[in-house]
């Protein structure tokens, strides 16, 4: 005897991946898939020029007393330069949009796709992967360079500690972004770094209407409020600056997922 339609409904249910098994089980896939030695090696130079040439700035001023204000100024202003304009978003790119997109070019994408789960759950555990490797790369030589550029002065531990927090929740809402552009577009990493260069390198600085759509100009009000350094731009506040960059978040996460549901995988 066959099954009725109401038997075989129950048995897909229970078949059915639950969400954080499926999270989980997506997040162990796509993070073989992002990480390699090229990419490491690559992007971990990148950092470590960073510091580098943070500790040289820190040594060539003439820096040490409680009053000097133009260390800590050039701490901050070096880990929003170097860090929250280059190495934050490049790096958040490049494994972000891989996160998805490499499985898709390279077909492996059909295997998860068929399996019987959610859509939420594989952008969740993309985003995730791409964070995983991501935050290490970004908030340690964004970190070290601001805190070596502000030569270890009087409360360079302020430029220390919003050089981290920018770098960290900026990281986790570009990758989150950028896990949506690698399924809207298949050269994801050309358009993120025309993005990146044109939006957030050069657009900012024409007004103040372009800046309220930049991710850097809330990272960098963040980086600013906690260090309690004025950088000469426009100023969100703290409570704003988290706000906004979680928001990001979670809409780039719910707009991946409702492009994952309608893409045509084969």
């Amino acid at each position: 005897m066959s099954a009725g339609p109401d038997t075989q409904a129950n048995t897909e249910q229970r078949r059915r991946v639950g969400a954080l098994r499926a999270t989980a089980l997506c997040y162990r896939v796509l993070i073989r898939q992002i990480v390699s030695a090229g990419r490491l090696a690559a992007l971990g130079a990148l950092g470590a020029i960073m510091v580098v040439v943070g500790w040289v700035v820190g040594n060539s001023t003439n820096g040490g007393g409680p009053e000097n204000t133009g260390a800590l100024f050039n701490g901050a202003n070096y880990a929003d330069g170097f860090g929250l304009i280059v190495i934050v978003p490049i790096v958040s790119l490049v494994f972000a949009a891989a996160s998805l997109g490499d499985v898709r070019d390279d077909g492996t994408l059909v295997y998860l796709w068929l399996r019987p789960m959610g859509r939420a759950p594989l952008v969740v555990a993309a985003a995730a992967a791409a964070v995983t490797v991501s935050l290490p790369l970004c908030v340690i030589p964004t970190t070290l360079g601001g805190w070596f550029a502000a030569d270890f002065v009087v409360d360079s531990g302020g430029v220390a500690l919003g050089a981290l927090a920018a770098a960290a929740l900026g990281t986790v809402a570009y990758s989150c972004l950028f896990v949506l552009l690698g399924l809207l577009f298949r050269k994801a990493v050309l358009w993120g770094i025309a993005y990146i260069l044109l939006w957030e390198g050069l657009a900012v600085g024409l007004g103040d209407f372009a800046e309220r759509l930049s991710l850097r100009g809330y990272a960098r009000s963040l980086l600013s409020q906690i260090a309690d350094v004025n950088l000469g731009f426009t100023n969100y506040g703290l409570v704003t600056s988290i706000i906004v960059l979680a928001g990001v978040s979670v809409v780039g996460l719910a707009l991946a997922a409702v492009r994952l549901s309608r893409l045509n995988v084969d």
